[in-house]
């Protein structure tokens, strides 16, 4: 688990920019995951830029349909929005 390295800023705009999420900002960042026009899962990141709890980033992960491993590779970039949806083809997340 790798969530001291990130802040919440990092993982709104990999989401944003990898998964395409489009976020509202209320008293959280709420976001839909959209795959062929379904919505597949909300993540929901706090806003600001402040360090995350390992609660917190697990239950980002987990949003995501994704291990915390897994997680760590979509921020550090080796995991691809490609891969992304495979990954939740493979688990029927995506159909």
């Amino acid at each position: 688990m790798k969530n001291g390295k990130f802040n919440t800023n990092d993982v709104k705009h990999t989401c944003e920019n990898k998964l395409s999420i489009k976020f509202r900002n209320t008293k959280e960042c709420n976001g839909w995951v959209i795959f062929n026009n379904v919505k597949l899962s909300r993540v929901t990141v706090p806003l600001g830029r402040k360090p995350i709890p390992p609660k917190t980033y697990k239950n980002m992960a987990n949003q995501l349909h994704l291990t915390v491993d897994e997680f760590d590779d979509l921020l550090e970039c080796p995991l691809t929005a490609d891969k992304y949806f495979k990954l939740l083809r493979g688990r029927g997340v995506v159909k």
